[in-house]
């Protein structure tokens, strides 16, 4: 796994890169995620299975999702000129997949497209998920790894509470937890929705659109890539019940989410996942002590 600055091999460090990507400027084939460009599972004899999970060593699975997503999932240019997903879900997947000895490849979706390639696969996942009645009558879920802000950018002022949207243009990604909280809160607001976050900055950027409602780290890194925007946080105790932790999903009755599930507690417990958080989002963002807040499996996985 790379602890590197994201320099491109054109001399683009990653905050332009990520502001070309933002652009729609990322055009080049891409290559398979995480730390090599072919997953390779750890042998029986040193794969380490979460104790009391079903034996997943050698299972082939499929990883979907947005690759622009950063800084959960973004594309990275390297130095012979093909392209890399990494990022924090990636560090995260690469991690139990040594740990469990699976392999896995990525496959780039729009979010709108992600929920019906899971719902369709046993054998495909997908990560920074938030769980809900709705989504569980269909989905299995891990416990949480990740603890969200909600976030808001603008061109102008800072936005810091559900009042402060009030009267003002937003955009959010189709069917994300941050559409269906806004479209809860604000149900006469002027919300427009899009298939994906680059599509929202846009028409942030572009004076189209007021606000973009978006994930509070993806928001950091927009921000950090693009001269001007403003980003505000709202605060957890207006957003609460309706943007959870952050899972893995995969379909209902998938065979692998129970080892998915207990070796996320393990990662939890023995600090790892807190250091991939520092390293691809910030020390703001770690759990620290106290990960009560990550909760439990849903129904129909087993426990640990």
């Amino acid at each position: 796994m790379s602890t590197s600055k994201h320099v491109t091999s054109a001399g683009i460090d990653r905050r332009g890169f990520l502001k070309l990507m933002a652009a729609g400027a990322a055009t080049m084939p891409l290559a398979l995620a995480g730390c090599s460009s072919n997953q390779q599972a750890a042998t029986t004899s040193t794969a380490t299975t979460a104790a009391g999970a079903a034996d997943i060593s050698g299972a082939k699975l499929t990883f979907v999702g947005d690759d622009a997503f950063a800084p959960y999932r973004y594309l990275e240019v390297q130095a012979d000129g093909t392209q890399k997903v990494v990022g924090l879900d990636i560090a995260v997947a690469d991690e139990m997949a040594n740990r469990l000895g699976f392999t896995y490849d990525f496959e780039p979706q729009e979010f709108t497209a992600t929920l019906a390639s899971v719902q369709s696969s046993d054998t495909s996942f997908t990560m920074a998920m938030s769980s809900n009645p709705e989504r569980e009558e269909t989905f299995d879920f891990t416990r949480g790894y990740y603890q969200p802000l909600v976030g808001v950018l603008t061109m102008n002022d800072e936005v810091k509470t559900i009042d402060d949207l009030k009267g003002k243009s937003i955009a959010c990604t189709t069917g994300t937890v941050q559409n269906k909280f806004i479209s809860a809160v604000l149900p006469d607001g002027d919300i427009h929705t899009y298939d994906g976050g680059d599509q929202c900055l846009q028409e942030v950027l572009s004076g189209r659109i007021d606000a973009y409602l978006c994930d509070g780290a993806e928001g950091q890194s927009m921000r950090d890539a693009n001269e001007g925007l403003v980003l505000g946080f709202l605060d957890r105790s207006e957003t609460k019940d309706y943007v959870g932790v952050y899972r893995i999903m995969a379909a209902k009755g998938a065979s692998f989410v129970t080892a998915f599930d207990q070796c996320i507690g393990e990662m939890l417990a023995d600090g790892t996942i807190d250091e991939l958080i520092g390293q691809y989002v910030g020390d703001d963002f770690k759990w620290g002590d106290d990960t009560s807040a990550s909760g439990t499996a849903t129904t129909g996985v087993a426990a640990n």
